[in-house]
């Protein structure tokens, strides 16, 4: 694995690369199935780490919630971790962010191709550092498909150079439908989410990116992007795994 100086000039101009190949297929394989498994029988983990689509709206064949995300998987398990901590991944956020880097924080995103509703689990423009609030140039998120995305296919689109003033966007607030959550002592609470409104987005302008499964795009927590929706009418999901330069590094560049 190797990152060129043509990924390096994207990152940095366009605000986002793609390496393709990064993640062995082996390994993709483990995290998809292993995720599978929890669908149906979640481990008992922290609360925190399930993120549920509305119970009242779906649930899993043996009843409980349905799980629409899992944060923080690799400090649960060994296979998560395997992906989340490869040395492909770290050396290349080592040469994008240009110091030592760790890990920031890591999520498995499940869109299920039998949701029905119009939003069919798809994201809207919006910048990671107005969740996160890393530093400007200091953090970059990683989003690996486990199997091919494209078009109506949970693929993200980027804005090109959207990142380039480090300012964040103002955002509005909204609800996923159906509805996604945290769910604990038998009560489910619906997250909010926030978005750049429609009416500020030039969609002109985005680049859609198709990718195939292990394929990494890298991208600045300023950089606006969004996803697909699910049409494929099968069970589809990514892991989205992000690092920051570690502070001593960048303070003493």
């Amino acid at each position: 694995m190797t990152v060129t100086a043509e990924h390096l000039s994207s990152f940095r101009e366009d605000g986002y690369c793609l390496i393709r190949g990064l993640i062995p297929p082996e390994i993709c394989d483990a995290v998809r199935l292993r995720v599978l498994e929890t669908l149906e029988d979640p481990p008992e983990w922290a609360t925190r780490a399930w993120q549920v689509i509305d119970p009242e709206r779906y649930t899993a064949a043996a009843g409980h919630p349905l799980p629409g995300g899992i944060q923080g998987p690799a400090h649960n398990e060994e296979v998560f971790r395997e992906m989340a901590t490869h040395p492909n991944l770290e050396a290349a956020m080592h040469a994008l962010l240009g110091g030592d880097v760790t890990l920031f924080t890591d999520q498995v995103g499940v869109k299920q191709g039998f949701i029905t509703e119009e939003q069919g689990g798809c994201s809207f423009f919006h910048q990671d550092s107005y969740y996160w609030h890393i530093d400007p140039a200091l953090g970059s998120n990683c989003w690996i498909p486990m199997q091919p995305v494209g078009k109506d296919a949970i693929a993200l689109a980027m804005m090109p150079g959207s990142q380039r003033d480090w300012k964040l966007k103002d955002h509005e607030q909204y609800f996923d439908d159906p509805r996604m959550g945290g769910y604990g002592n038998d009560t489910f609470s619906p997250f909010q989410r926030h978005r750049i409104p429609a009416d500020e987005v030039d969609f002109s302008r985005e680049t859609l990116v198709p990718m195939e499964t292990g394929d990494a795009l890298f991208f600045t927590n300023y950089t606006w992007h969004r996803s697909e929706p699910n049409r494929t009418g099968e069970t589809m999901m990514f892991y989205g795994i992000a690092y920051q330069r570690q502070v001593e590094a960048a303070a003493g560049s």
